[in-house]
């Protein structure tokens, strides 16, 4: 999303810049007020868009949001190699209050990533825990899912072979 915003705001004031140095070029040149009033009245509408749609905005707290979250990984690996128990608190409070301002300042994904991400992946409910360690099982690709009910049993071995 950091580069689809940086990408529209660059294209928004390059169009706006384009639109009023062409209307100040072509003015003197064609001597035609209507046609530098037209490129202006655009130039403005396309700025006043941009200005309206807060695209710099977005991109500074994209760009914020993401030193944030390079800065969360770097503290779990910190501690991740060793946690006095006295801290586990503080250090749990403060994760969840690094977590709390990414999600805060990141923007909203599109109808259409959400699309894709549920198309493409399927949650799975597990009964039992999968790991040793109790955490759940991974999400797995619908393709996982889909080769893995086509794929036929192996026999099982039976203890009674004649």
């Amino acid at each position: 999303m950091l580069n689809h915003f940086k990408f529209v705001n660059a294209l928004f004031n390059g169009l706006a810049l384009l639109l009023m140095a062409a209307g100040m070029i072509a003015g003197p040149l064609l001597d035609n007020s209507t046609l530098v009033a037209c490129l202006a009245a655009v130039g403005t509408v396309v700025k006043g868009w941009n200005d309206f749609k807060q695209y710099r905005f977005k991109v500074a707290m994209g760009r914020f949001a993401f030193t944030t979250y390079a800065k969360a990984l770097t503290e779990l690996k910190t501690y991740e190699r060793g946690v006095p128990l006295e801290d586990l608190e503080r250090f749990l409070i403060k994760m969840q209050t690094l977590d709390d301002t990414i999600v805060d300042f990141t923007p909203p994904l599109p109808k259409r990533c959400v699309q894709d991400y549920q198309r493409r992946f399927v949650y799975q409910p597990v009964e039992a825990q999968c790991y040793v360690d109790g955490c759940p099982r991974p999400l797995m690709s619908k393709g996982y899912w889909t080769e893995k009910d086509k794929k036929p049993l192996p026999p099982s071995p039976t203890l009674l072979e004649p």
